[in-house]
């Protein structure tokens, strides 16, 4: 009669067949099921937080990264903090610093950094994940090879180094048109070859694949070796990628009343 009640038994059931039984098509029938009934309820209750902490249990078993990253994100956004232990709070934001980091089409790593279940991790010894995932936030290439020594150790990271290569140097692509003027996004394959490190021949295939995935928008020039890049996906920003927001609001500005004040003198011509 109650559907939050009738969610909340569910998801226990699907809690002991995951978790004593293994049983992972059966926990996936009642999350859709589940999922369903909770379409209907309106706002966010408790039962929310238990329905997202089922899913990202189950996607972390399956090993689907970009599944789990979503979903224990939005069982953070349901629950307290402070109903949480230090040890669960230091638990949640290791898998999520991982899932983060090794999840398909996962570049916006924003929310992540400013979650406070991160500072769970200081004074531990994975304290590091944080930097690292500030390193893949900015796309700083360099400090993630500085820090190998470090994500080297965890097994999923080290069998994965190409593909985390790949994906910080996408990031890079994304900051560096993110960090430029709109009317200087003519980046030449040897700059970004440059912010990369990668050899200057395999930089039109990375531009591809940024294009590919949606992450950038624009035309590739191979005759000019120059990339023209018009949009960038958007993410959710840090403090110093908002101070370059800020910064290009001010030049658009500038820019703009420039153009004001050249019209305004020049009007008197044009009307004549």
């Amino acid at each position: 009669m109650n559907k939050e009640a009738n969610v909340l038994t569910m998801v226990l059931i699907g809690k002991v067949k995951l978790h004593k039984y293994n049983e992972l098509k059966e926990t996936k029938n009642i999350i859709e099921e589940a999922e369903k009934i909770l379409d209907e309820v309106e706002g966010v209750s408790p039962v929310h937080s238990q329905f997202y902490l089922l899913c990202s249990d189950l996607y972390r078993i399956q090993g689907k990264h970009r599944e789990f990253y979503a979903t224990s994100l939005k069982y953070l956004g349901c629950t307290d903090l402070e109903d949480l232990s230090k040890e669960e709070q230091a638990k949640h934001a290791y898998f999520l610093a991982l899932a983060a980091i090794l999840g398909d089409k996962v570049y916006n790593f924003g929310e992540l950094l400013a979650h406070k279940v991160l500072d769970s991790l200081k004074g531990t010894e994975n304290a590091w994940l944080t930097d690292l995932l500030f390193v893949f936030n900015s796309g700083d290439v360099n400090k993630f090879r500085t820090m190998k020594p470090k994500w080297s150790s965890i097994p999923d990271l080290a069998s994965h180094e190409t593909r985390l290569y790949e994906k910080v140097c996408l990031l890079c692509l994304m900051e560096m048109a993110f960090r430029k003027e709109a009317t200087e996004r003519h980046i030449a394959f040897a700059e970004i070859a440059k912010e990369t490190t990668l050899p200057l021949e395999q930089v039109e295939l990375l531009v591809m694949k940024g294009l590919s995935q949606g992450l950038v928008r624009g035309k590739i020039d191979e005759v000019e070796q120059v990339v023209m890049l018009t949009w960038v996906q958007p993410r959710v920003l840090d403090k110093q990628q908002l101070n370059t927001m800020t910064n290009k609001i001010q030049s658009w500005c500038t820019s703009v009343q420039n153009m004001e004040l050249m019209i305004e003198s020049k009007a008197g011509e044009i009307l004549t």
